[in-house]
């Protein structure tokens, strides 16, 4: 006789699987996890801020290096510097007499150095510390240390310098950078106008081929009997060179 054996499934099989479920989060742990997240993200805040704090404070090559010249070189330039313009000064008295007079980058950084570093200086707005200058064609770049809230740093200008009139300088901003940062050239342009009109230029502001341009009408009058016409500005390898003629003062009626 054959034996069958019937083997059936029991339906609790599974019942030794055992789904555990988490307890819900805390109150605690979940502020803690929200204090962590917040204080992440404020530390990458703070390093974003500090990156841009070095950027901003980054100096171009050719200011770096003017910075660095030893302080009696610049006083033996500066002093030839003077020279120079003791000379332009004789030639501006001669009337009807065309001058032309040439300084290099580092003339003009000697003078910078020596003459601003005095008490009653008042060549650059307050604001601007340390400027320093480089020449190349037809272009001047100009770096200064600028003091003025939060636009604080070291600001870079390329300039483009024309004077399409006697006494009418047109300067075009073509690039401004703080530091390695770019910036809107807006910036620099609203800071150049106000100090002009501080010193009671006429100054108009306009675009050329996409870049801000600022005009600057300005008398140089000598000795109130001669008026000093500058008509010329070119630009070589690190040096400008300036031309002009004096004629004599109309008398008021």
């Amino acid at each position: 006789m054959i034996k069958t054996t019937s083997s059936s499934t029991p339906s609790s099989a599974t019942s030794n699987s055992v789904t555990t479920i988490p307890p819900p989060m805390t109150r605690r742990k979940l502020f803690r996890l929200i204090a962590y997240v917040l204080t992440g993200i404020f530390l990458i805040f703070l390093l974003i801020l500090y990156s841009l704090y070095l950027s901003a404070q980054r100096l171009p090559d050719f200011y770096k290096k003017s910075l660095a010249v030893d302080p009696e070189i610049q006083q033996l330039r500066n002093k030839e510097t003077l020279h120079k313009m003791g000379n332009l000064n004789n030639a501006f008295q001669k009337i009807g007499e065309p001058w032309q007079a040439v300084f290099t980058a580092d003339d003009l950084n000697a003078y910078f150095a020596v003459e601003l570093a005095k008490e009653n200086a008042n060549l650059f707005p307050k604001e601007i510390v340390e400027p320093r200058v480089t020449f190349s064609d037809r272009q001047v770049d100009l770096a200064c240390q600028i003091l003025r809230g939060a636009f604080s740093g070291t600001l870079h200008l390329s300039l483009g310098l024309t004077f399409p009139e006697p006494n009418r300088l047109v300067i075009r901003i073509k690039n401004a950078r703080l530091g390695k940062l770019p910036i809107s050239r807006e910036i620099p342009t609203k800071f150049l106008v106000k100090a002009f009109e501080e010193k009671s230029y006429q100054v108009q502001q306009g675009t050329e081929a996409g870049d801000p341009t600022i005009t600057v009408v300005f008398d140089l009058k000598y000795d109130n009997k001669r008026l000093i016409l500058l008509d010329g500005i070119t630009f070589q390898e690190d040096r400008v060179s300036l031309s002009g003629t004096t004629e004599q003062t109309k008398p008021q009626k």
